[in-house]
């Protein structure tokens, strides 16, 4: 599909804009610093992105598996793209 086609339905105001891109900004930096933690053998490298996702509210069910989550994001993605 082009980006033609798809305008209409993904439109999104500037200031939408700029909230998506600083949201996705403070999660590739969250991301970021789990994995330089690691790289410095800290003890709990993954308390960055912990923390980023209780504030949003996202952390995981107990017991949750990771496959499981990794398919949840992609349907709403297909869906707005069209594919399912």
């Amino acid at each position: 599909m082009t980006a033609a086609i798809l305008a209409p339905r993904c439109a999104l105001t500037r200031e939408e804009l700029v909230m998506l891109a600083a949201a996705y900004s403070e999660l590739l930096a969250t991301a970021r610093a789990s994995v330089a933690a690691a790289e410095l053998g800290e003890v709990d490298p993954l308390v960055y992105v912990r923390e980023h996702l209780a504030e949003h509210g996202q952390l995981p069910a107990a017991g949750a598996r990771p496959v499981v989550l990794l398919a949840q994001s992609a349907v709403p993605s297909m869906h707005r793209a069209g594919v399912a």
